[in-house]
């Protein structure tokens, strides 16, 4: 299963939005006048509504939080300043959208995937199983129990050590590798990359396991191998099934926006 670096939380699936508050200068080499058209590399403030699928997913303004249905009290609505540069925080088509207005205008535009989050990468959709089975002893290299032990003990048989799943004991072991035993026991709860898990059922040396992801969920999930996290949404979810999608969130979507031009400050040349 692929793990890719997000984020917690919607405010984070909009990274374009997170800019500094910039304040007009206009005694430092720039002018702030309603006379300007916003072009490149000026900063501006906007008011903006954002919305997809026909759903308003993000605002600046209060009312427009409220009348959609999104009003949080603990996010602070105020319009949004930013540098209008390519290839910087702000996705490029919300910047081409908003060249040409001067203080004042409204406009309506559409951003494509292509200028805005992309297309869904289909390698990021990973189809998972709700149930799996797994052994309660596992063989694993010298070097990982070693470094697992305290420092004033002396890895011995029995030696029980802690890890992310829960306690294993070392039940055999030689100059390379050791056996590990899971010592879990029914209606453990553990997270392995990020994922919740909960032991069902063990028979014999095997484990039932159940992943316990919820449908229209998000996750924190940590990449096995390069151990960055980011956030997977869980997208279909049944008693046999769930479907995980580390795709940016707004991946493949065509973004519609609102947006009222309330400033341009250009720095003089």
């Amino acid at each position: 299963m692929n793990k890719i670096m997000p984020l917690s939380g919607i405010l984070l699936i909009f990274a374009f939005l997170l800019s500094g508050c910039l304040t007009p200068d206009t005694g430092n080499g720039t002018q702030n006048t309603t006379a300007l058209s916003a072009q490149y590399g000026d900063t501006v403030t906007v008011d903006y509504t954002l919305t997809v699928e026909g759903k308003v997913l993000d605002t600046s303004v209060v009312d427009a939080a409220k009348s959609a249905g999104i009003y949080n009290q603990n996010q602070s609505y105020q319009p949004l300043t930013f540098q209008m540069l390519l290839g910087n925080s702000t996705i490029d088509g919300f910047v081409n959208g908003v060249i040409g207005m001067k203080a004042g205008d409204s406009k309506n535009f559409t951003v494509a995937p292509a200028d805005g989050y992309g297309l869904a990468d289909p390698k990021l959709i990973t189809n998972m199983s709700r149930y799996y089975n797994m052994s309660l002893f596992e063989e694993v290299p010298l070097g990982f129990v070693l470094s697992a032990i305290a420092s004033n003990s002396t890895l011995q048989n029995n030696t029980v050590l802690s890890t992310e799943v829960g306690y294993v004991a070392v039940v055999n072991y030689t100059n390379s590798s050791a056996t590990l035993k899971y010592l879990f026991y029914e209606g453990h709860q553990f997270a392995v990359n990020g994922l919740p898990q909960t032991v069902i059922n063990i028979t014999n040396d095997t484990v039932l396991i159940r992943f316990d992801m919820e449908a229209n969920r998000s996750y924190v999930v940590t990449d096995p191998y390069t151990k960055q996290k980011g956030l997977g949404r869980i997208t279909y979810a049944d008693n046999q099934t769930i479907v995980l999608d580390e795709n940016p969130y707004l991946a493949g979507k065509e973004l519609h926006f609102e947006v009222t031009m309330r400033s341009i400050i250009r720095t003089q040349q």
